[in-house]
């Protein structure tokens, strides 16, 4: 007799559960696709000790016969799939028929189910063996219960984990399977408790405010747009709100929730510089196509696909949530209470003494010297006494300003003149802010008609310099200058194999760099604007942006040597500036094409609004 013999039914089931079947939530999104694709329009699930004890899902849906609730549970056996050609355009959630005979296989489970024609059957089958099958009386729809998951495979039971945890990932798909089928009314119990529930009207904002909060679904954004090929839709959250995990970020695939790397990528990518490090935005991406262009069948949960036309989409996908960004405010406004007023226990005195409050100047924060103030008012009297064209104005301006700089010093700060230069590219201002003062060498405080600003000298110069320093790497040369001592950089065999094929494309941009031996790569020559920054820290950013990527993308490295720049570049904390350098920092931030992040995505103002301001005194109610 041979040594390879045919698996039994039973233990095919069993083997195929472990791929299919991996915790109480892959039962809860099984059990509740099929609901959906019987197109239900209202669904309960119940569960008991997160599932673990007991899953109940009760659809209003199409229901079963007699004959298609025993081939149900029969491997391979589906209503969804009848032609080879079928494959290739699935356009339901379940399609493979694995799910009812694994789930069947390591559990006990009870089925009541009518089609509304006749009557109902109850049907019971504990680890893959038929129990029970009889007539009863059911209204059209279907009610699956689980007991007892992974009775029989204990192995299994002992890795299921607290039971929060497992509670936290049934509630986490239900969110979004909710958030990909707002025409369908959910609830969701555990021990008969009611913990999420929505009402089916087909509004997805108002779903995200079942998930979410309401105070985020207000301030949620809506999009949508449509080419020849592909069509999306949906709310993404203003930057200022944001989350420490990529799980809020949503991505829904012809009705399927599902997950694709890229695609994140592609949105994170259009909030560039408008989140902080590690920070992701809340989204709910829907996104319609032909069926024939993405295959859902890479996967044994089905949570990931794959694209035909990816980059494509990618582009389209990147170019319309920026535009929508494109067009936001992002100043946060916070939320300041009235001081309450201590109630006085005793009777006012009729004469009441006040003694002003000694005002203490922060040691780190430098003072002007007197010849920073002469200097202001010398400018000013340039100004007001010159009488010629606007050419001839800015050319008097530059050249008074050049020659009083270097006639009167500084202060101790701010030896270097503030080089910042207003970008070109926009006609109008996106802000218009009046200089008031500075705050602790630190903000900048500015105003107009709707109230006060304050505003962060560091983050605005970033911003500042980043935008004039990616318009100047737009045009760079490939000229370098050979370094008098080489860099060495040591990387792990597989990310120099990729580094080995980028090395020529580097080239062009002004970084050469050879093979070392011994898994390591040598730095001759760098590009000869990058002769006085940090020459390794921009190489090494370089080429992990390449290893990341895995190609050469000019732009992004262009990108990221600008933030460089600009961060390098830039005033610190508790460094004062005079009066003039403030002005040109502030004009120059309101013609920014983006004045409301850092590079870094922190933000560089927040706005106090004139209501807010005559609340604090009381001046409305």
């Amino acid at each position: 007799m041979g040594k390879i013999q045919r698996m039994s039914e039973q233990l095919a089931n069993m083997i195929a559960a472990g791929e299919v079947i991996e915790r109480p939530a892959s039962v809860v999104k099984e059990l509740l696709e099929n609901a959906i694709d019987a197109q239900s329009t209202n669904i309960e699930i119940h569960l008991q000790d997160s599932g673990v004890r007991q899953i109940k899902v009760i659809d209003n849906g199409e229901g079963m016969s007699e004959e298609d609730a025993h081939l149900a549970f029969e491997r391979h056996a589906t209503s969804k799939v009848k032609t080879q050609y079928d494959i290739f355009r699935i356009q339901t959630l379940g399609f493979r028929g694995e799910a009812l005979p694994s789930i069947a296989s390591v559990s006990d489970v009870h089925v009541k189910t009518s089609d509304g024609i006749n009557s109902g059957l109850h049907l019971n089958i504990k680890g893959g063996d038929v129990l029970a099958s009889k007539p009863g009386v059911m209204r059209k729809g279907t009610e699956m219960e689980v007991n007892h998951l992974f009775f029989n495979t204990p192995a299994r039971l002992k890795h299921i984990k607290s039971l929060n945890t497992e509670l936290s990932h049934i509630t986490d798909y239900i969110n979004k399977i909710a958030l990909s089928h707002p025409e369908i009314a959910f609830k969701l119990f555990n021990n008969q408790r009611l913990l999420f529930q929505t009402n089916g009207q087909n509004n997805l904002q108002s779903v995200i405010a079942s998930v979410y909060g309401f105070d985020i679904a207000k301030k949620m954004i809506p999009f949508s747009a449509k080419n020849d090929t592909y069509e999306i839709s949906g709310f993404i959250s203003d930057p200022i709100i944001n989350r420490a995990s990529r799980n809020y970020m949503t991505i829904i695939v012809n009705g399927r929730a599902i997950r694709n790397y890229n695609v994140m990528r592609s949105i994170l990518e259009a909030y560039h510089t408008l989140l902080p490090k590690d920070k992701y935005p809340i989204v709910v991406l829907n996104l319609k196509l032909d069926p024939m262009l993405v295959d859902v069948n890479v996967h044994p949960a089905k949570l990931e696909v794959r694209f035909s036309q990816e980059e494509a989409l990618r582009t389209f996908i990147y170019t319309e949530i920026k535009k929508v960004l494109n067009h936001m405010e992002y100043i946060p406004q916070p939320e300041i209470k009235a001081p309450v007023m201590p109630q006085l226990s005793k009777p006012v005195q009729q004469t009441l003494s006040f003694q002003a409050p000694k005002v203490e100047t922060p040691s780190k924060v430098i003072q002007p010297e007197p010849m920073v103030m002469k200097q202001k008012l010398v400018i000013e009297e340039i100004q007001e006494s010159t009488v010629v064209t606007d050419v001839e104005a800015n050319s008097v301006h530059e050249e008074s300003v050049e020659t009083i700089a270097q006639s009167v010093p500084l202060a101790q700060s701010s030896q270097e003149k503030l080089k910042v230069v207003a970008p070109t590219k926009l006609e109008e201002a996106k802000l218009e802010l009046y200089y008031i003062g500075q705050l602790h060498g630190t903000y900048l405080l500015a105003q107009n008609e709707e109230g006060l600003f304050i505003v962060d000298q560091h983050a605005a110069m970033e911003r500042v310099q980043y935008e004039k320093n990616y318009q100047l790497l737009r045009d760079v040369s490939g000229d370098c200058v050979e370094l008098l001592i080489p860099i060495v950089l040591k990387y792990a065999a597989n990310e120099l194999l990729l580094l080995k094929e980028a090395l020529p494309s580097l080239m062009k941009f002004g970084f050469e760099i050879e093979e070392f031996g011994g898994q390591s790569l040598v730095v001759r020559s760098i590009p000869v604007w990058a002769q006085k920054l940090d020459a390794k820290s921009i190489v090494e950013t370089i080429l992990h942006q390449v290893i990341l990527d895995n190609q050469v993308d000019i732009g992004k490295l262009r990108e990221s040597v600008a933030i460089m720049m600009s961060c390098k570049g830039s005033i610190k904390a508790n460094q004062y500036i005079n009066e003039y350098e403030i002005k040109e920092l502030l004009q120059s931030l309101c013609y920014c094409e983006q004045p409301y992040t850092c590079p870094h995505g922190r933000p560089i103002i927040v706005k106090m609004t004139k209501y807010e301001i005559e609340k604090l005194f009381k001046r409305v109610m």
